[in-house]
């Protein structure tokens, strides 16, 4: 975590003059936050680390690499590896080259690798290739995107075509399935308690997860981050499911959601389901406490089990939860068989 010392704050989500989708940064000072945070500013030793503790989020490296990443990384210098006239993502993504090192053609991966999952566990070399980014990452051969690539990557159908597919293949390797490739809309896959298990203990998954989704948001494909986000938030806040991949689920798969009124209702709905509440940090609680929905919006609550949709800005209602159901059926049995006896004559 950055130093709780420093009076630059990262996360802009409760800011109403900004929107994250323009050129400007949201890095800002304390001073600029007292509306948001109206106890920014500690008068003791003690009140300070209290409010160091209660708003500790918003001075994290993680909120730092967030908010880097929603601004297309102007507090950064290029660090584009290669000539931008290489762009060996597109070419990897046309399936013109192998990834790199050992590695294969896009379409013979995702065509060979499915249901592959040890494959997809244990190799490290694919992962950058699949979903670029303009960030360094472990894998020396693969190249930070540049701003022209990404533009031709996104106006190539066939590209756009193979990331989605290969966005299907990493949520199959998670025991998660892609249910609308309109609005974005997520669910268990049938295997998904085996497959939970192995992304419970292999914890590396986390990062390959913020690639992903921050890919997503780079790529045109934003519909599909908040979906992905609010289920995985239900399934470790709500479901008990996912204990190893709550941290990362709430300091970086919410922040790397672009759209700012997705991002606010994915962070009320932590807020809502957190426990114990008194020690959520990834927002401001004053805004929590009073927060509403857009107009025309619907918010998350604790009783909103339906697999989530981004389209149209509201919970799909048209997906309800199996438990939901099977709950009404029990409910509608016993209410049956408690009519009085002589209902039967």
């Amino acid at each position: 975590m950055g130093s709780s010392e420093s009076s630059l704050s990262y996360d802009s989500t409760w800011e109403e003059d900004e929107d994250d989708s323009s050129s400007n940064t949201e890095r800002s000072t304390m001073d600029s936050k007292e509306e948001i945070y109206p106890k920014a500013q500690a008068k003791n030793l003690e009140e300070r680390k209290k409010l160091q503790f209660r708003y500790k989020y918003m001075f994290s490296e993680a909120a730092q690499d967030m908010q880097n990443y929603r601004h297309r990384y102007q507090t950064s210098s290029s660090n584009y590896q290669n000539s931008p006239e290489e762009m060996l993502n597109l070419k990897f993504y046309r399936n013109q080259i192998k990834f790199m090192p050992n590695g294969l053609y896009i379409d013979d991966l995702l065509r060979n690798w499915k249901d592959h999952y040890d494959i997809l566990e244990e190799n490290h070399n694919y992962i950058q290739w699949l979903f670029p980014l303009r960030e360094l990452g472990k894998n020396s051969y693969a190249s930070p995107l540049h701003e022209d690539e990404i533009e031709m990557m996104k106006k190539d159908a066939d590209v756009k075509k193979r990331l989605c597919e290969a966005y299907k293949l990493m949520l199959n390797f998670y025991g998660i399935q892609l249910l609308d490739e309109i609005s974005g809309k997520v669910g268990q896959a049938e295997n998904w308690q085996e497959r939970y298990k192995n992304l419970d203990s292999h914890t590396h998954n986390n990062l390959r997860i913020t690639r992903i989704l921050k890919c997503l948001g780079e790529m045109g494909y934003e519909k599909f981050q908040a979906p992905l986000v609010r289920f995985f938030l239900e399934e470790i806040l709500c479901n008990g499911n996912l204990p190893r991949v709550k941290t990362s689920a709430l300091d970086y798969f919410m922040f790397t959601v672009k759209n700012k009124k997705e991002r606010q209702k994915l962070v009320h709905f932590a807020y809502m389901n957190y426990k114990p509440q008194h020690e959520f940090v990834w927002g401001p609680v004053e805004k929590l406490q009073i927060y509403q929905p857009h107009s025309g919006e619907k918010s998350f609550n604790n009783d909103s089990f339906s697999y989530y949709s981004a389209e149209n800005n509201e919970i799909s209602e048209n997906e309800p939860n199996k438990r939901n159901e099977t709950l009404s059926i029990v409910r509608r049995t016993m209410r049956f068989i408690s009519m009085p006896f002589l209902y039967f004559f």
